[in-house]
């Protein structure tokens, strides 16, 4: 995607020469075949399931054309002039880029969806330094930050991936040069063989333990840059192998890298070990194209016009595609069909062209003065960055536009009270002017706890986390998941009101019920919960807590547990707590919202009942959730277990409004705001106040 678009190596067989510019035209082929791959994925062409492994493929050849240039200029001159070596890299990649970053902060700005122009902002910032892989590799194992809307800057992690492997490898390869003259290419074969061991045995273990960190850092992927890098320096003896082998060699490669696009899916542990198959079919493909050409070989179909012509101009078709994907429908205020996102991707294709002639070409064809472009590099990235800043502190407020409300006061209205305010909120479309929290602030309006206290996905190991009362002389424990924490704002009030200490004790996407899940975002066995959940159950246990408050999300196991087992094995676990004669209250799941409520509002200011749901479709996700919901009820109540169904707390008998009196009910798609968890705290007092005391029956 970045230097594989750089001049070719001389040294290496070309399908096709010009007496200025030897070109290696299967590699041109090949970056059409990778980008093709990544863009019909990001269109959900159906059976395409990993297109993705298409960036790989330009990782290994960005290896093999960059330490070639580099072992080239050393072998020429003896040195590597450096500034030259950062201002070529400048010169090719940033003018495109910068222009694409220009032109989708425009797009989002005035036309974009509003709540998430900050966060695109943002994004953009990390993207002018090419950092943006940091970002979305901590924003992956962020519970709160994991499932928020998609970045129309995210694609360029791998350029940032690209960037970072060029700011180390020049000098790696002139330190180790410079050192072991004598040893030549031995040394740096040594070299780059300790880094690809290194790299990749990184990129299996960090795999298995975070997929998402693995999948955005440049130590997980350098091995893939390194095989490119053997490539270059054996290129030599790689030409004299026979024909017959090269040309098998092509083939072989050629399919491992589609076979893999369509084999794993999103489901896949990646990079990894799955990883070696895109990149070893990669590294065969340019292996085998190395010496006299081989009529039979795969470059015979790589050299065809359609793919050298979107080969040119893959970088920008790259660049293009991804905000185009999620713009131009959100723009349009429309879902498209995977038919509408291919036309949609020919269209960035077409602009790629346009940029090519507008923007690359002149731009390369210009005299070459490296300090200049260095310079020009830098500024061109400081204003674009700027641009950004200039977006954040210009961006409008989004806010309800009716009149001022008033906040529900469930201690004045009791449960009538409440029970009007729903029947009222669910025929009012009103977003009042006073809406707390504010749309651009709900989705940050989470209980305020102590670090550690809501674990993430990763992290096992759990405080005290004592709130309410400290000194209260009765304990309510709560326990579960992130629908569990969502109630600590207005269990922490009232506890704190009847002199409770509260012990809260959730960790993200961690469900009560003892099932192994696979966690969709570590894309593993999500152990760590299992840990978690046993230990906490024992420090329960152990307590002797006057009342354990737990609860969970239907949604989390999705499809992977049935209603029965998931029904038996949230049994199992509240069983247990009761044999300490502990007794536990089972805080049934909240109703889902169609969507993500505060970005539904902004685009619904004129009439939020748009964002509304019937109270029989409370619990919508699919009619699976909907009878897990009531199997899971029926059977705690059956076994004796105290259920709460909190639905009558946030519907009214026909609708789920998602705006009571002038407060927000939810922050995103499935949790409630805090401010709401706090309106509720008189609801969630009387389950203490039903706890008899001490010594009383």
């Amino acid at each position: 995607m970045t230097a594989i678009y750089d001049r070719q190596p001389s040294d290496v067989a070309v399908t096709r020469t010009s007496p200025r510019t030897p070109t290696r035209l299967d590699i041109q082929g090949l970056r059409a075949v990778a980008v093709t791959l990544v863009v019909l994925y990001h269109a959900h062409v159906p059976g395409l399931r990993a297109g993705y492994v298409g960036v790989d493929v330009f990782f290994v050849i960005s290896g093999f054309l960059i330490t070639g240039h580099i072992l080239r200029e050393i072998d020429r001159t003896g040195r590597l002039g450096l500034v030259a070596f950062y201002g070529r890299r400048m010169r090719r990649l940033l003018p495109a880029a910068l222009v694409v970053v220009l032109a989708t902060l425009l797009v989002a700005r005035f036309w974009g969806p509003a709540l998430q122009l900050t966060s695109t902002a943002t994004d953009a910032l990390w993207s002018a330094g090419y950092a943006i892989n940091l970002h979305l590799g901590s924003e992956g194992v962020n519970y709160l930050q994991a499932s928020g809307p998609v970045s129309p800057f995210q694609h360029f992690w791998s350029l940032a991936v690209e960037e970072q492997f060029y700011l180390v490898w020049p000098l790696v390869i002139l330190a180790t040069v410079l050192v072991a003259r004598r040893f030549g290419r031995t040394a740096l074969a040594v070299v780059v063989g300790a880094a690809i061991a290194g790299s990749l045995y990184l990129s299996v273990t960090v795999t298995q333990a975070s997929q998402p960190i693995a999948y955005f850092s440049a130590q997980t992927r350098a091995w893939e840059f390194g095989i490119g890098a053997v490539v270059a320096i054996s290129v030599a003896r790689l030409s004299t192998l026979p024909s017959a082998l090269r040309t098998v060699a092509t083939w072989v490669g050629l399919a491992l890298i589609v076979g893999s696009a369509f084999v794993y899916d999103d489901s896949t542990p990646f990079p990894g070990i799955a990883a070696l198959a895109p990149v070893a079919g990669c590294a065969l493909v340019v292996a085998g194209g190395c010496g006299t050409p081989i009529p039979r070989g795969a470059g015979a179909l790589l050299d065809r016009r359609p793919l050298q012509a979107v080969g040119k101009v893959s970088y920008g078709w790259y660049l293009w595609h991804w905000p185009m994907l999620l713009l131009v429908p959100a723009v349009l205020g429309t879902t498209f069909s995977w038919v509408h996102q291919v036309e949609i991707s020919v269209l960035a294709l077409w602009l790629a062209g346009l940029t090519y002639v507008i923007v690359e070409r002149p731009t390369q064809r210009g005299a070459f003065r490296p300090g200049q472009w260095l310079g020009r590099g830098l500024t061109l990235s400081a204003a674009t960055a700027g641009a950004a800043v200039l977006v954040l502190v210009t961006a409008p407020v989004v806010a309800g536009n009716g009149a001022f409300a008033d906040t529900l006061d469930l201690r004045t209205t009791g449960m009538t009270g409440l029970r009007e305010a729903l029947v009222t909120a669910s025929s009012s479309g009103d977003v009042p002017g006073n809406l707390s929290p504010s749309l651009a602030l709900a989705s940050q309006d989470t209980a305020i706890t102590e670090s550690g206290c809501h674990l993430g996905f990763l992290q096992v190991e759990q405080g005290a986390c004592v709130y309410g009362d400290p000194a209260g002389t009765r304990t309510v424990v709560l326990f579960g998941d992130s629908h569990a924490q969502q109630w600590m704002g207005g269990l922490d009030a009232e506890a704190k009101r009847d002199h409770w200490k509260l012990v809260s004790w959730t960790k993200a996407a961690c469900p009560v019920a003892d099932v192994t899940l696979v966690n969709p975002a570590l894309k593993r066995p999500y152990t760590e919960c299992d840990t978690w959940r046993a230990a906490t159950v024992d420090r329960i246990n152990a307590m002797h807590a006057d009342l354990v408050l737990v609860s969970q999300s239907d949604s989390v196991p999705g499809r992977l547990v049935s209603n029965d087992h998931w029904a038996a094995q949230t049994l199992k676990t509240v069983q247990r707590l009761e044999q300490s004669g502990t007794r536990v209250d089972f805080l049934a799941d909240t109703p889902y919202p169609k969507s993500d409520v505060p970005t539904c509002v902004a685009e619904h200011l004129a009439d939020a009942r748009a964002c509304q749901v019937s109270r029989s479709q409370a619990y919508h996700h699919s009619a699976l959730y909907t009878d897990r919901h009531v199997l899971v009820s029926s059977t705690l109540d059956g076994a004796g277990v105290h259920v709460v169904d909190p639905v009558s707390w946030l519907c009214s008998t026909t609708a789920c409004p998602v705006i009571v009196g002038n407060t927000l009910v939810y922050r995103d798609d499935s949790h409630i705001s805090n401010t709401y968890s706090t309106i509720l705290a008189p609801v969630l007092g009387s389950l203490l106040a039903a706890v008899p005391k001490p010594g009383t029956s």
